[in-house]
């Protein structure tokens, strides 16, 4: 499942990675504005993924969207519990471990951006981050899944159904990400 998985997102993940603000944390570039924003961008689209996964995948865990949430309120933005801007549905578990393979993915690269962002000389002011925190801490849900992946065996259908609600996962991400406030 996992190697299905992969190839068959590999051309939309190299692109979102090259289409969103988290590349000015890496460059050290980005200002406060475009921080709040790749926050906010990223709440739209994990807390549109994350409410279709539990219904799926017990003990799939919400804490991407509350962490982005907190971030968030941090900095003053309150009120996101009644945004939803895109249609997104999981009709069975095959698709929300499409779904979930994204999502729980991402804690890798956001691993590596959290350590940039304290290195960015526009964000040195803000108080510690719980979502882009660059700990370790953050792939113990990409762990977990990999270990549910690693526990059973799926037909090619569940394979198939996967991976295309990877893909939808990654295009509602590059919506997401072309999201500006003045749309909201």
């Amino acid at each position: 499942m996992l190697n299905r998985l992969r190839e068959a997102t590999a051309e939309l993940h190299k692109k979102l990675e090259g289409e969103n603000l988290a590349n000015k944390i890496v460059d050290h570039s980005i200002n406060l504005d475009e921080y709040k924003l790749l926050l906010y961008q990223n709440y739209l689209a994990y807390s549109t993924v994350e409410d279709q996964l539990l219904e799926f995948i017990p003990g799939q865990s919400q804490d991407k969207s509350e962490k982005l949430k907190n971030d968030l309120s941090e900095m003053g933005m309150t009120n996101l519990d009644s945004e939803s801007l895109f249609e997104f549905s999981c009709k069975n578990e095959a698709e929300a471990i499409g779904a979930a393979y994204v999502i729980e993915g991402s804690a890798m690269g956001g691993m590596i951006i959290g350590k940039e962002v304290k290195k960015c000389d526009s964000l040195k002011n803000l108080p510690e981050q719980t979502f882009f925190n660059g700990t370790r801490d953050s792939i113990k849900g990409w762990n977990e899944f990999l270990k549910f992946l690693r526990s059973r065996e799926f037909t090619e259908k569940e394979k198939e159904l996967a991976a295309n609600k990877a893909k939808e996962t990654f295009k509602l991400f590059e919506k997401a990400f072309n999201v500006e406030f003045s749309n909201c």
